[in-house]
């Protein structure tokens, strides 16, 4: 067990004087206003618009082609030498780049799956922290190198660590705009609890260290969107959260970039797409034959993008390597939507304003769980019910 203590007064302080600079650059990562970070960020009120209008910016074109990659998971085996597993993994997704880009035409939007560099296994936190990237780091940079050649944004979920962070260990949706930088690198808001018996997730959401995460990042990255010219983008990992994701919409979301492995319900991506009318891409991974600890199946196929009314505009056909390719006509989607026009406010803040989670924020901001059963036990003692 790893016992991160109490932050002393003068920690606290430290924290609270880190350069604007540094924390500007990574709200600009975090999809939101660099001028939201620093001292006092938190007070910048959220970025929603009254009468149904929200922020954008102008698009690149009418009409977006998007390919949704179905690939292999393949999980690191040498978790204290990973460098050479990551970069053949990472090959697999270049190369996955280029085929997208060549017969099918050039696209706008390639989206990988939950974990295409390090593949996932039952890592320890300190096994996991080995394998996981930085972002930015040398494999955002190659993948950047290829958005810029094709002019195509790239987004996929993986293990991250951050310098400002430590022991932390992050599953985020990550952005690649096409002039190879960075746009996005959304946290996954926050993680279900409970899901088997002596198992939990370890891994660090906004939720866990969210007064932490408010003071450094503002109040509008708490629930992030990315304005791109291809739309308004969410990439962090929220199956399960309809109320964070009616939240993003209700902030103008209109691309709810999803990144799976292991499978998702496809009733629920089309019951949240249709209530605020967003376009989603589910992206999952194919059978996985060299993924070590698991059946090849585990869970594959199923990739898929959904309309705004909740219809399959494009699925894969097999659980197989496969691409899902389909063009959004944004621009006329953009013409006609607005945020969602019939939530009941004022009926239902009192119930909201009185509700009690049975796991608060901010467990994870003085404790972080060593591993899956330390989570488990540590998440059990923290219950509010």
């Amino acid at each position: 067990m790893t016992n991160c203590g109490d932050e002393s007064l003068e920690s606290s302080s430290r924290r609270r004087i880190l350069t604007t600079g540094a924390l500007g650059a990574a709200a600009v990562a975090l999809g939101v206003d660099a001028s939201a970070a620093g001292a006092g960020a938190g007070v910048k009120p959220v970025r929603v618009v009254a009468g149904g209008i929200y922020e954008t910016v102008p698009l690149r074109s009418d009409m977006l082609r998007i390919t949704a990659v179905q690939s292999f998971m393949r999980a690191i085996r040498d978790t204290r030498r990973p460098e050479s597993e990551l970069q053949a993994n990472l090959r697999h997704m270049i190369d996955l780049i280029d085929m997208a880009n060549g017969f099918p035409g050039r696209q706008d939007l390639i989206c990988f799956h939950e974990q295409p560099i390090m593949g996932w296994n039952p890592w320890t936190r300190e096994e996991a922290l080995r394998v996981a990237i930085e972002v930015p780091g040398q494999e955002t940079e190659a993948l950047g190198r290829k958005a810029k050649e094709y002019g195509c944004y790239i987004t996929f979920g993986t293990y991250a660590r951050d310098a400002n962070w430590p022991g932390h260990l992050l599953l985020n949706g990550v952005l690649i705009g096409p002039d190879g930088n960075i746009v996005a690198n959304h946290w996954k808001t926050n993680n279900a609890r409970g899901l088997l018996p002596g198992w939990d997730m370890f891994t660090t959401s906004i939720y866990d260290v969210l007064d932490r995460y408010r003071e450094m990042y503002g109040e509008d990255a708490v629930l992030p969107i990315a304005r791109t010219d291809i739309g308004n983008i969410s990439c962090s990992i929220t199956p399960g959260q309809p109320d964070v994701i009616r939240a993003l919409a209700i902030k103008g979301l209109e691309l709810r970039l999803s990144s799976s492995s292991g499978g998702y319900s496809v009733e629920e991506t089309q019951i949240i797409g249709r209530h605020n009318r967003l376009w989603s891409v589910v992206c999952n991974q194919s059978i996985s034959p060299e993924q070590p600890g698991f059946p090849e199946f585990s869970g594959s196929g199923d990739t898929a993008i959904y309309e705004p009314g909740g219809r399959i505009a494009a699925r894969a056909r097999s659980a197989n390597e496969e691409f899902v390719t389909t063009g959004i006509p944004i621009a006329a989607f953009r013409q006609s939507r607005t945020v969602p026009p019939g939530v009941p406010m004022e009926m239902l803040m009192p119930v909201f304003a009185g509700y009690v989670p049975r796991h608060r924020a901010n467990l994870q901001a003085d404790y972080i769980p060593a591993d899956s059963a330390d989570a488990s036990r540590y998440f059990a003692r923290k219950k509010s019910w």
